[in-house]
This record gives C-alpha cells, sequence and structure tokens, in this order.
C-alpha cells in the first residue's frame, strides 16, 4: 500500500517564477522511508505537498488515498499527518512539560498512558528541558522536543525534514531507532529526509532517491541503496559524501 502518492505535480512558490517541481510523481509506500538527495532537487517541496502543507498547482497529491485539495479544515489534515519542519524554531508562554502534555491530551490516540509520555520523556532525553520554554533551550533540545511532539499527536503519518541535523551523533541514533521501532510496532507511516546516509540506510525500510530532471527512485532499501543509485543522486564518488554530508551539517547548526 502507497501511503502517500504525488501524480504529475507541478508547484512554484509565490515568491518564485520557476517552478520548483514540474510534472513530477513519485509513490510512497507505507511504513519507514528515508528521502535522500542533493540540495536543490525538490526534497523539502515534495514532503511539504506530501504533508498536504502546500497544495500544487496542478496534479494531485494523496495522502492514505485522500486528495490533500479535499481537506477542509487543518485538523483534518493533522489528524493524517504531522510534519516536523527542518530548522523549526517558535517561543511558546508554557514551559516544555506542560506543552508536552498538552499535546498529547487534545492530540488523536485514542487511549493515552502516562508511561507513553514519560518513555518519549525519557528516549528523547527531555527531562532538563521540561521546566523551561522552548525559546530557552538549544536547538538540539528544541528538534528532540518537536519530534516528541510529533509522536504524542497521534497522527496516522509523520513527515520530518532533517529532524535530527542538530542531536549528538548517539542521540541520532538513538532517536532514529525509536522513531523507526514504533513506526513499526504501531503501523504509523515515517517519512523522513536526512543527509546522514547511514541513518537513512540502517533505518528505513523503503527509500526515495532524488535525481535531477528525473522522478525519484523508490524501492526497497536494501535494493536500491547501492553505489551506483547513490552516486548517479549526488554525482561524486560514495567515498567524498561523508565530508560533504559534514560540510552540509556545520552550515545547518550554525
Amino acid at each position: 500500500m502507497n501511503e502517500f502518492i504525488l501524480k504529475n505535480v507541478t508547484y512554484t512558490y509565490p515568491d518564485m517564477e520557476e517552478p520548483t517541481l514540474t510534472n513530477f510523481s513519485v509513490e510512497i509506500p507505507a511504513g519507514v522511508t528515508s528521502i535522500i538527495g542533493e540540495n536543490g532537487t525538490g526534497k523539502s517541496t515534495m514532503l511539504l505537498l506530501a504533508g498536504g502543507v502546500d497544495i500544487p498547482q496542478s496534479g494531485d497529491v494523496f495522502i492514505s488515498g485522500k486528495n490533500t485539495k479535499d481537506f477542509v479544515s487543518m485538523e483534518e489534515r493533522q489528524a493524517m499527518v504531522s510534519f516536523v519542519f527542518q530548522n523549526m524554531e517558535f517561543e511558546s508562554e508554557e514551559p516544555s512539560g506542560d506543552l508536552l502534555r498538552y499535546v498529547y491530551e487534545n492530540g488523536f490516540h485514542k487511549e493515552k498512558k502516562e508511561s507513553f509520555l514519560q518513555e518519549l520523556i525519557s528516549v528523547f532525553e527531555l527531562s532538563n528541558v521540561l521546566s523551561r520554554k522552548t525559546q530557552e533551550v538549544s536547538k538540539g533540545e528544541l528538534q528532540r522536543i518537536i519530534m516528541a511532539f510529533s509522536l504524542l499527536y497521534g497522527s496516522k503519518s509523520v513527515i520530518m525534514d532533517e529532524p535530527v541535523f542538530a542531536l549528538e551523533d548517539y542521540q541520532k541514533e538513538k532517536a532514529m531507532e525509536y522513531l523507526a521501532d514504533y513506526s513499526r510496532k504501531s503501523g504509523m507511516s515515517l517519512l523522513f529526509c536526512a543527509h546522514e546516509l547511514n541513518l537513512c540506510e540502517k533505518y528505513s525500510d523503503n527509500m526515495c532517491i532524488f535525481l535531477r530532471d528525473k522522478n525519484p527512485l523508490v524501492g526497497k532499501t536494501k535494493d536500491v541503496f547501492t553505489q551506483e543509485n547513490i552516486e548517479a543522486a549526488y554525482n561524486v564518488p560514495l567515498a567524498m559524501l561523508k565530508h560533504k554530508e559534514s560540510l552540509h551539517r556545520d552550515i545547518l547548526e550554525n
């Protein structure tokens, strides 16, 4: 079953003349799927469209079979999919711990257990930030809070654009392992984009590889994550990619 389907989509940002995506089509299966590819190929735009955050000028986008053009409210869309933006920042009047509880209590989980909230606080290492407002925490701490929000909300699917960029290496592994495991156990589909190819290979069941001027290549991670496909996507030898990823993380984190 495909969770996200984009058919012949063309999308132009309001402040741009040229479209970012033209006659673009892709089908993303249910489960855990990673998105990889060079900057400027439309990955983030595709995620915004797949999540119903943006609507294409032409073509159609479906989430679990429902056309995003047919959503009548933000709440209806959020019941279907939660979206974690890249390098997200926001200010709050309430401490982070109260926000976590509020999101859980007002989300879409049919059954709410205190143990699940406490589990996320532990997994994402949030015990030290519960009394602080979101503008008082570090980028990494805020990113971990937002990832916890996305699970506490209880949407059918979650889309994450660079969710672990500001985390320490061990936290990235811990977060992605938990997210992937939770997705598989709960049936929630997880679609995420990350520059760390090792994380994408290790924690995704499916992979979507963006290629310039072509529709993406989608398949089981074990089948499509090959040297040939990776070098075609990034147009550089595989050995050079680790250094390239490191430079990109430095830019994001500063």
